[in-house]
């Protein structure tokens, strides 16, 4: 009887494993930059009613970390997509060009905290988390960039710059 369990396990795994891994899609991409978008409005509400204590902190925590994730998923959904098409790439551009401005919207109000986070002894958290944030947007920015059309593709890297320019200032913040 194990003999048998044991060879339906390993039948069964091996079918698994052999299975084709689905390609992503456009769809999939703006539904990944609607995620991100979803937690950055998440992440600016904590920032902006962050006082310090230890709940609130626990807050910005579980928003960033949820923020990353989002990012990472995005990064490699968008790698493992096919070259997107001119009509799709607009989409993907049209979803950054609203995403952007939110990004650095977030990180405005956070440099307005960094007297209440360094009161709290958190600023070396804080900077960490923006230098995995930073690097975690930049991975998604460069895969994006590797799959839409050309044109598409400079309003990216401007995008890009702009985000990593917000980033920058507040790391220098913190």
């Amino acid at each position: 009887m194990q003999f048998t369990a044991s060879v339906l396990i390993l039948l069964t795994s091996t079918l698994t494993s052999a299975a084709p891994l689905k390609a992503r899609t456009a769809a999939t991409v703006l539904s990944d930059i609607s995620t991100i978008s979803s937690d950055v409005a998440t992440l600016t509400s904590d920032v902006v009613a962050y006082n310090g204590n230890l709940i609130a902190s626990l807050g910005l925590v579980t928003a960033v970390d949820n923020l990353k994730s989002a990012l990472t998923t995005g990064a490699s959904d968008t790698t493992s997509s096919s070259a997107f098409s001119t009509t799709d790439s607009a989409s993907i551009v049209s979803a950054l060009q609203t995403l952007v401005p939110a990004v650095v919207t977030v990180l405005t109000d956070l440099d307005a905290k960094t007297s209440v986070v360094a009161s709290a002894g958190f600023t070396s958290l804080v900077l960490s988390n923006l230098q995995e944030l930073k690097s975690d947007a930049d991975a998604f920015f460069v895969a994006l960039e590797a799959k839409v059309d050309s044109t598409d593709a400079a309003t990216i890297t401007s995008l890009q710059a702009t985000v990593d320019s917000a980033f920058t200032t507040s790391e220098g913040d913190y």
